[in-house]
């Protein structure tokens, strides 16, 4: 799905995108790119309408669909990702991100991946995901 982009070229060539699914009151970019490679914010299973699934399945299926459109916004995607890291509210859940993790992404190659439990996320999300990519040329 396309997405609508803000991005701003600075004069140290660094690339700020936007995409729909981050508040536009948050004080950070959903992506940066600098030469070849993306960083990405944190997405988190935040819908467009700004509701979280209660699954927690869906919840990784909806952050990795929100990191995919950040990932998109500066120019990667799937099959140039280089890191991600995950963050989950309860490390006893790894089972079930792992399967909705290699159904989205196994298919592209597993890129190196740090997956870690946090105390807590502000509202009901239960993951979060970041990443590093190459960008495509």
């Amino acid at each position: 799905m396309q997405q609508s982009v803000t991005a701003t070229t600075s004069a140290d060539s660094r690339e700020l995108f936007d995409v729909p699914t981050k508040s536009s009151a948050a004080p950070y970019s959903s992506a940066v790119a600098f030469g070849d490679l993306v960083w990405t914010s944190g997405a988190l299973p935040i819908r467009r309408d700004g509701t979280v699934p209660d699954d927690f399945s869906e919840q990784v299926r909806v952050a990795l669909s929100n990191l995919f459109d950040a990932l998109q916004a500066g120019g990667a995607d799937w099959s140039t990702v280089l890191k991600i890291s995950g963050f989950v509210d309860d490390i006893e859940l790894l089972p079930a991100l792992n399967e909705v993790y290699l159904d989205v992404i196994g298919p592209y190659g597993l890129p190196v991946r740090t997956t870690v439990e946090v105390s807590r996320f502000r509202g009901a999300s239960k993951v979060e995901f970041d990443a590093v990519a190459h960008r495509r040329a």
